[in-house]
């Protein structure tokens, strides 16, 4: 479970009645929506003073007054006393002018900026720049939507509260479900510091959480003291508690230190640390150790250090470096959703440099496979290190633009065989560019140098071999438009054929090793790009033409309405060159026939589709469907189905994906996501969760219940999430909102 970032010094709850009065604006009438009527603060009268604009005057009104011994004066009936934003009405005050004090009896009622109290009485000093509120006092904070009652409630010069034996809460008056109750609650805007003595949450009548003393940051002021825990029922980890203390060092710095209680594997500690300096750059490192797992009996831990910095406008460098003690720590321990299906940990090292139409990356790049079962002939490569040197010149229009890529790295690995790798690829093209068309012509040169080391198995009869070809392409496009009317909406309808032709002769490389080469899944991207291989290792023979077809729809403003493509590539020739000397040639014709679609229908739906069909064999090899309905911030629904045939039955994909919000009524709302497995291998559920969402006026609840495929030892994982939210305050419980928020696309949080 992630902590929340809540700045704050106490355990739970009182946090945000101190930003209330600090002027923490919560937002317009929008975000007390479902309040309705119930909240508002009552009208400023006009002024009915003579005080002019001078803001330190004082100005008095009433029906009546007289003038008393001693330099005391007593006004009746509508009394009205003014100084600058501050109002105070009143049945009867008593003014003396020896220390400009003000007594008020019945019917006390004062104003000043985003604030109200009201009370039986009250006293001013130093004309009304201190006044005490008392007789069953009653305050309202507009930003807020805050009020409370307090037996005594004093302000001074506008900087400070002070409430005794007070209540806070958001809810509307008369129907509080839940508020706090404190003996003293003192609110200090100039130093951004609250204070509460004796504090107890009370919620739907019953008293939940005491606090004898806390004070807290008002606004986004951090301050040292816990943050507000989390708990969560996991399958494998049973009841865990989360108590995270926050440590703040400096404006720069600071530090949380976790202590997480699991019933079904113990207490582990998590202690973070996080830096950020214009001359240091940003930072976090984290530790992990749970002694002693009550599970395994082994003890358990995870590091992990990033680092990143900008030296000047041209250097640059990041670090990234992560370590665990065993295979299944992220999948038994691990505290965010993501994170169970890790098999390979980074550890990286980059510098970067922006030169003047150019830049170079310095990498050093290692892995840690979590999985020691993995032989470590499967284990990836490490570059030790690896240099990129890119051009990044402006395209000039009908214009030689020359280009070049080159790169240096070591590769080592204990188990196969190792070496450097050297590639050069300049290039030159001549695009020629106007509003209706496109071509470019491009011609390449790929060179690649091998130095190996011997390995005991070594397959490969060289140590020095290299490979060399060039290349042709020829990109070219046409942009067809015409305006159209659909529904009385002025449209514009495109039409765009683009033809794109490769030429690369056939080179044999079954001697050269394979690195860090893969093959691209194809795609529609794919007809366009230069090589069928990703990495260096391999460059693939080419002689092959891609046609292709896009048509969208766009509105008044250029936005799009709706978008086709469809393409395939044509092959003059045989495909020699393959990853696997074992593998023969590639003898198709033609590529599989790719096309995809979406379209934004009624603002509503949002529909989208891609397919990859093999005409040789008259099989659909990949699909997919997906359709969202959203008609507002409270609802939608997705459905997508994905299909997905490769080799054979064994790597055969079919999966639907189906998640929802849906309101059941004013107040809740029904989440829940199915994600099931389709094809015969597998016909089981991945994912599946379901729960209810509660939201009213002035606190809302979340109640999720999961059950995942994790992949381990335990097969089948389940949780339990339960999050609670006082609007205006605080919230407590798992973070249900962010795992919302990542499985259903659309999701809005009605609790922001």
């Amino acid at each position: 479970m992630n902590r929340r970032t809540i700045r704050a010094g106490c355990l739970l709850f009182v946090l945000a009645a101190a930003s209330a009065f600090a002027g923490a604006a919560r937002g317009a009438d929008g975000e007390w929506s479902q309040c309705g009527p119930g909240f508002r603060m009552p009208a400023r009268p006009a002024s009915e003073t003579k005080a002019g604009g001078d803001p330190e005057a004082v100005g008095l009104s009433a029906d009546d007054g007289e003038i008393v011994e001693g330099g005391v004066s007593v006004f009746t009936g509508n009394v009205q006393a003014e100084r600058g934003a501050r109002q105070l009405r009143t049945d009867r005050l008593t003014y003396t002018a020896d220390g400009e004090t003000f007594d008020a009896r019945g019917n006390v009622r004062f104003w000043d900026e985003g604030l109200y109290v009201a009370g039986g009485q009250a006293r001013s000093e130093n004309s009304m720049a201190e006044i005490t509120v008392e007789s069953d006092s009653f305050y309202m904070i507009e930003e807020r939507h805050g009020h409370g009652e307090a037996a005594r409630i004093t302000l001074s010069g506008g900087e400070r509260l002070i409430a005794n034996d007070a209540t806070y809460t958001t809810c509307n008056p008369g129907d509080a479900d839940w508020r706090i109750t404190a003996g003293q609650v003192e609110f200090d805007r100039a130093g951004e510091v609250g204070t509460v003595r004796n504090m107890w949450l009370e919620f739907m009548g019953q008293r939940v959480f005491y606090m004898p003393w806390m004070s807290f940051p008002l606004g986004d002021r951090r301050k040292t003291g816990f943050l507000t825990p989390t708990y969560g029922i996991g399958g494998s980890r049973g009841v865990e508690l989360t108590a995270p203390y926050y440590f703040n060092l400096a404006p720069d710095r600071d530090a949380t230190l976790t202590a997480r209680t699991m019933s079904e594997r113990g207490v582990q500690a998590i202690g973070e640390f996080r830096f950020l300096s214009r001359a240091y750059g940003s930072g976090r490192v984290e530790a992990q150790l749970l002694p002693s797992d009550a599970k395994t009996g082994e003890d358990r831990a995870a590091f992990g250090f990033t680092h990143g910095h900008r030296w000047s406008s041209r250097w640059s460098t990041d670090t990234r470096v992560e370590w665990a003690s065993d295979a299944e720590y992220f999948e038994d321990l691990g505290t965010n959703l993501a994170q169970s299906s890790r098999t390979h940990l980074p550890r990286r090292f980059d510098t970067r440099y922006s030169g003047d139409g150019w830049n170079a990356l310095f990498r050093f790049q290692d892995f840690l496979t979590l999985d020691r079962t993995v032989p470590p002939a499967h284990r990836p490569y490490a570059t030790l290190p690896r240099l990129l040197v890119r051009t990044a010149l402006p395209e000039r229009n009908r214009a030689l633009n020359f280009g070049a890529t080159a790169e240096l790295a070591y590769f080592e690995q204990r188990a196969r065989t190792t070496g450097v790798r050297m590639d050069l690829r300049p290039s030159v093209a001549w695009p020629f560019r106007t509003s209706g068309a496109f071509v470019v012509p491009k011609v390449a040169l790929h060179f690649t140098q091998y130095a190996l080391d011997r390995a005991e198995d070594d397959a490969y009869t060289e140590e020095a071999p290299s490979r060399w070809a060039p290349s042709f392409s020829l990109d070219s496009g046409v942009f067809l438009e015409r305006p159209v009317t659909l529904r009385g909406l002025s449209l514009t309808h495109t039409i765009e054929p683009r033809l794109y032709y490769l030429h690369v002769p056939f080179r044999r490389q079954d001697d050269l090793p394979v690195f860090d080469t893969g093959r691209y899944s194809f795609s529609f991207a794919q007809l366009f790009r230069e090589d069928r291989f990703s990495g260096r290792d391999r460059l693939g023979d080419a002689d092959q033409v891609a046609l292709a077809l896009t048509s969208r729809l766009l509105d008044d403003r250029g936005g799009e309405l709706a978008r086709a493509s469809v393409g395939r590539i044509h092959y003059f020739r045989d495909r020699r060159v393959t990853l696997d000397a074992m593998e023969g040639p590639e003898t198709a014709h033609g590529s599989d026939i790719v096309a995809e679609a979406e379209a934004r229908l009624a603002r509503r739906w949002r529909v989208r589709a891609g397919f990859q069909y093999d005409a040789d064999t008259g099989r659909t090899a990949r699909n997919t469907i997906g359709m969202r309905y959203r008609p507002d911030g409270r609802r939608v629904v997705n459905a997508t189905y994905r299909r997905v045939r490769d080799a054979g039955p064994e790597e055969a994909v079919e999966q639907a994906d189906l998640s929802f919000a849906w309101p059941v009524g004013r107040d809740w709302r029904a989440v829940g996501r199915w994600n099931f497995a389709l094809n015969e291998e597998e016909n089981r559920t991945l994912e599946a969760f379901g729960g209810l969402e509660y939201q009213s006026c002035c606190w809302g609840l979340r109640l999720v219940a999961r059950r995942f495929l994790s992949g381990g030892r335990d097969g089948y994982s389940n949780g339990v999430f339960l999050q609670l939210e006082l609007t205006g305050l605080t919230g407590v419980g798992h973070d249900a909102d962010a795992f919302l928020e990542r499985s259903i696309p659309g999701y809005e949080d009605e609790f922001r």
